[in-house]
Order: C-alpha cells, then sequence, then structure tokens
C-alpha cells in the first residue's frame, strides 16, 4: 500500500505505479489537508461541470473542454500555491475526478472531518 505523507514514487517520469482506488482514496485526501485547496477544488469541479453543461446547452463542445482545461487549472495550481504539493493527477486522473466528487459529497453532507479521522488524518482546519 502507498504510504500516507510520502508521495507515490513515479517510475520513469511520466508514468506513476498503479495503486488501487482503495490505496488512491487516503492519499488524495492527505493531498488536500488545507481548506484552500479544498475550496478551489470545489470551484473548479463547478466550473468544469457548468462547461460542460453550456456545452450541451448551447451545443459547442469546445465550451466543455475549456471548463475541464480551466478547473484542471485551478485545482493543480491549488496543490503548488497553497498546499505546496504535488497534484495526483499523474498517477491517476480518472480517480482524481472521482475524488473530487466523492469529497464534495462528504463536505457537502458534513462527514468530511469525520472520513479523515477514519482514515487516521487530520485535515488544516
Amino acid at each position: 500500500m502507498a504510504e500516507i505523507g510520502r508521495p507515490v514514487e513515479l517510475r520513469g517520469g511520466a508514468s506513476a505505479r498503479r495503486v488501487s482506488y482503495q490505496e488512491f482514496w487516503p492519499l488524495y485526501l492527505d493531498a488536500h489537508r488545507h481548506p484552500g485547496t479544498r475550496a478551489c477544488h470545489y470551484a473548479a469541479t463547478v466550473v468544469g461541470i457548468l462547461g460542460t453543461a453550456a456545452a450541451v446547452w448551447l451545443a459547442e463542445p469546445l465550451l466543455a473542454a475549456a471548463g475541464i482545461l480551466l478547473g484542471y487549472a485551478i485545482a493543480i495550481a491549488s496543490h503548488r500555491v497553497i498546499e505546496g504539493n504535488r497534484p495526483l493527477i499523474r498517477i491517476n486522473a480518472f480517480y482524481g475526478a472521482i475524488s473530487d466528487l466523492r469529497m464534495i459529497w462528504f463536505a457537502l453532507s458534513g462527514r468530511l472531518s469525520g472520513e479523515y479521522r477514519r482514515l487516521g488524518l487530520a485535515p488544516i482546519d
């Protein structure tokens, strides 16, 4: 299992070692301990969803791409500027997108702090 608090070692530059979602989720939360990073991810997810919805509504596919790219830019920047760590996009971008939605759901339902505690992590509040 990947170790919490340590970056997952990347092999050969761009490719990362494979991790299961069960291993990825605690790494994801560990990389999103600061509330500012989480807020940027919430905003980035909304930007991506709104861009996709606008693309469907207006029949303009480039809006979806623009919304998703802008969302990723916001999320990646938050790791460098606020959290001071590397985003996990190189490990598994799909798991990252799913985890963004999961983190939002936990936050909206008031269970995010409990999930951090369950995993033995303490968010920076």
